[in-house]
């Protein structure tokens, strides 16, 4: 490995160690963590203080021996946009180094009623208020989540039916509307930035994850990484197959979980209005037909997707996020019972099927975190740009 890539290396590997570090580490914890000699992470550590990306805490009394300075990413270095572009709202987080919020802007505004271009240029004024709350910190970048399929070669939306839209460059667009500003600007899809913070809770595990939201979608994570497949789709289990035949799809297709399962499809076929909250969608739904009914409907449905995922991916623990996670306790023995009946998983022991972490908006923060990330994975050029 030549010097200058060694040297990338390294600096990226102290500074993922602080990031994942459950708490404030020293120059010797590093060492461990990352098994680069003492010498190499001191001189290592200097170069991300002085270039204002790692901060020393006060010394802390460590017995007899010297004390220990308390390591951790510095906070109000530098500002990580996120976007949320859903059915009907669209939100922006402004975060630092360390994940802490800086500032957020959140509109409502029933996306497929109106045309990309009117979506697009809301998420650039609300991207311009969060930069007005920090003015003066630099910007690393901009990610966008978004409900759909992405090309892996533009990143051109191909497809997202819960907006109404189809063939929009939605990264080329938004930096023309961020213009004069030359900030990098990505878009991946929701369900897989959603995932991120829960890989931050099981690093190196392996899982399927699957978000009820107004569609239906997950990811696939293998050894703590996001299998992308061959166009970056793996895991849309939204258009697994459950009923051969069955329901229209948005997508087109018949049969789809996300025609039996998704929050746009439960409201439509219990005669709903749209004006349900996502998170108050089972109580609404109950208060239709009996509670039983509707965890069952949903229990079975994504029991099927489930069992054919394991079946092929040869895993053995589910995470439920979105408006499924506050009901995993109660649709567990359904699902359960089906995973039981078909999935080989079942015969090596029980499938663990566990709820995701409570945050609200997992697209979001994952949007910023994504948006985040290449200081993590290329700081040489932010060192350089701190003393060119």
């Amino acid at each position: 490995m030549q010097s200058t890539h060694l040297r990338e290396h390294n600096l990226s590997a102290v500074l993922r160690a602080l990031q994942t570090a459950p708490s404030p580490t020293s120059r010797a914890g590093l060492a461990t963590l990352t098994q680069l000699t003492k010498p190499t992470v001191s001189k290592l550590v200097e170069e991300l203080i002085g270039a204002g990306l790692v901060a020393e805490g006060e010394p802390i009394a460590a017995g007899a021996g010297r004390p220990m300075v308390p390591l951790r990413p510095a906070s109000g270095s530098l500002l990580a946009i996120g976007l949320e572009i859903a059915a009907d709202h669209i939100s922006c987080l402004g975060i630092d180094l360390t994940g802490a919020e800086l500032a957020r802007r959140t509109t409502y505004h029933r996306i497929a009623e109106g045309t990309a271009e009117d979506a697009l240029a809301l998420a650039a004024q609300l991207v311009h208020e969060v930069r007005e709350e920090a003015p003066e910190l630099p910007v690393v970048g901009v990610t966008a989540a978004i409900p759909g399929r992405l090309s892996p070669e533009d990143g051109r939306i191909l497809s997202a039916p819960g907006l109404d839209w189809a063939d929009v460059p939605v990264i080329s667009r938004l930096q023309e509307l961020l213009a004069p500003a030359a900030w990098p600007v990505g878009a991946q899809n929701d369900n897989r930035l959603s995932v991120l913070t829960e890989i931050d809770r099981r690093p190196g595990e392996s899982f399927l994850y699957l978000r009820g939201s107004t569609g239906v979608g997950g990811a696939v994570v293998l050894d703590g990484a996001v299998l992308e497949g061959a166009h970056g789709w793996a895991g849309e289990f939204g258009h697994t197959v459950v009923a051969p035949d069955g329901r229209q799809c948005r997508c087109g297709r018949r049969g789809c979980l996300e025609a039996y399962i998704s929050y746009l499809s439960l409201v439509r076929q219990a005669g709903l209005s749209d004006e349900v909250r996502i998170e108050d969608l089972v109580e609404e739904l109950a208060r239709s037909s009996s509670r039983a009914e509707v965890i069952g409907v949903i229990g079975r449905s994504l029991g099927l997707a489930i069992t054919n995922a394991l079946n092929v991916l040869d895993l053995s623990t589910v995470v439920l996020s979105g408006y499924l996670a506050p009901i995993a306790e109660e649709i567990t023995p359904v699902v359960q019972e089906t995973v039981d009946r078909h999935a080989l998983a079942a015969e090596a022991g029980p499938v663990a099927i566990e709820r995701a972490d409570a945050l609200p908006d997992p697209a979001l923060h994952g949007a910023a975190r994504a948006a985040l990330q290449p200081v993590f994975d290329r700081p040489v050029s932010w060192i350089e740009r701190k003393h060119p």
